[in-house]
């Protein structure tokens, strides 16, 4: 562990502890996991950071309480996929919680590594998506309770359907899935609305209370106004100091699925505008980054967290649906309006519709060029990489594609992606601003 500070070689210390007792003592190891959730949860709020925008900070907030919070209350969590509508669970006062949340906090523990070899051991392949290889190991080995339901939809990739299926049969709990056609248009919204229908009487059933339908819509209207001001917070983005971090970064979009409906989401939609406003110019490279982050590796952190020298201006996976003029539906439907996002969300359909996203998240924030991270077991990034890449450079925008795995440290060769990423940012501010799309 030569070259790691005191920090990093507590929390190595920490992820050792689990990965000791996981076969033998899984209670242990939930009881330890949540000493040290509850209590980062607890230093995130009385010691924010000083280099973080307030809405970093209070994004960083909100994504402690809901996980931790429905962690420790697992028996009234649902887990979903990324990009299945929980305005429903909020409605009916159930916590809703996703695979990469889930996976994130045990990476940020370095507790991964014992997890993704239980997950293995039960006949999961490596190369199988690495949030839901541990996932499946934390319930397999039994450091995860047994929740009320598991809810998940086709968008975006087939582990949605393969890993939820699998955990309803081995917790015996009911498990609805949303198949989203591709065609985008109103029937295929009334379609997924029928299914979401479907999904409210299973967790009406699965949470024992009856769904309030005029709640649902203030809900569902909370999320209308989000995605609008969210939407609003790109403009402000050009050129300005967002004092962001891989790691906000993600846990701000995770907030942006997870707590989308609660007036606090809201909230810190409204912050961002504001702080983004507000925030001195920047004169590093603005990047649009597609698909997670690897947050761990500190060696390509340093490029990107609150730097100089560049910074993430946006990212597709936050921003996979943009309200438009044209929609067919507002949350006085709120099934129709959650099946809407659904349809439309960029991940749904051809690639090209993903590069479209990025091609405009970049026009928008004014961006330098993108990355495409291609996160290891996510065969639909793998397969459009090349495509996406192809289509934003005849754009004028360079691409790096770079292959890594966002939560499991094993898996990533760091210096190699280092030195790719330092070369590429090198290259662009040498190149200087954008051509071809100014």
């Amino acid at each position: 562990m030569a070259g790691q500070s005191a920090g990093d070689r507590l929390v190595n210390w920490y992820g050792g502890v689990v990965e000791k007792n996981l076969l033998t003592r899984p209670d242990f190891v939930h009881s330890w996991l949540m000493l040290g959730f509850q209590a980062m949860r607890a230093k995130v709020h009385l010691a924010p950071y000083s280099d973080l925008l307030p809405s970093g900070n209070h994004g960083y907030q909100l994504f402690m309480d809901s996980v931790v919070g429905a962690l420790a209350d697992f028996g009234n969590a649902v887990v979903t996929s990324i990009f299945t509508p929980n305005e429903i669970f909020h409605a009916l006062g159930v916590r809703p919680v996703t695979a990469e949340a889930v996976a994130s906090f045990a990476s940020g523990a370095q507790a991964e590594g014992g997890f993704i070899s239980a997950a293995e051991g039960r006949g999961i392949p490596e190369t199988y998506c690495s949030y839901h290889r541990i996932l499946m190991g934390m319930a397999t080995s039994g450091v995860l309770g047994r929740p009320r339901m598991l809810a998940s939809c086709s968008v975006a990739c087939d582990a949605n359907n393969l890993t939820f299926k699998t955990l309803g049969r081995f917790w015996g709990i009911p498990h609805v899935y949303l198949d989203v056609p591709y065609d985008v248009s109103r029937d295929s919204a009334l379609y997924v609305a029928d299914e979401l229908r479907e999904m409210a009487k299973v967790a009406e059933e699965a949470s024992s209370c009856k769904l309030d339908e005029s709640r649902l819509r203030e809900i569902c209207a909370c999320s209308e106004r989000t995605m609008h001001a969210l939407a609003a917070s790109l403009p402000t983005r050009r050129g300005r100091y967002l004092a962001n971090t891989m790691t906000i970064d993600m846990m701000e979009m995770l907030d942006l699925h997870l707590s989308l409906g609660l007036p606090k989401c809201e909230e810190l939609a409204h912050e961002m505008q504001q702080d983004f406003l507000a925030a001195p110019p920047y004169e590093g490279v603005n990047l649009v980054w597609a698909h997670v982050s690897p947050y761990f590796l500190e060696s390509l952190g340093r490029l990107v967290n609150t730097s100089k020298t560049a910074q993430i201006a946006a990212s597709d996976m936050m921003f996979e649906y943009l309200p438009e003029g044209d929609a067919w539906f507002d949350a006085t439907n709120p099934y129709e309006f959650m099946a809407e996002r659904l349809v439309r969300n960029c991940f749904n359909g051809p690639a090209t519709r993903r590069a479209d996203c990025i091609e405009r998240l970049a026009r928008e924030t004014d961006a330098d060029a993108v990355v495409l991270f291609c996160h290891w077991g996510c065969k639909q990034t793998a397969g459009a990489a090349q495509l996406i890449r192809r289509q934003l450079e005849g754009a004028g925008w360079p691409v790096l594609v770079l292959d890594g795995d966002a939560c499991d440290r094993a898996n990533c060769m760091e210096g190699q992606m280092t030195t790719r990423f330092s070369a590429f940012l090198e290259m662009v501010d040498k190149r200087g601003r954008k051509a071809g799309h100014e």
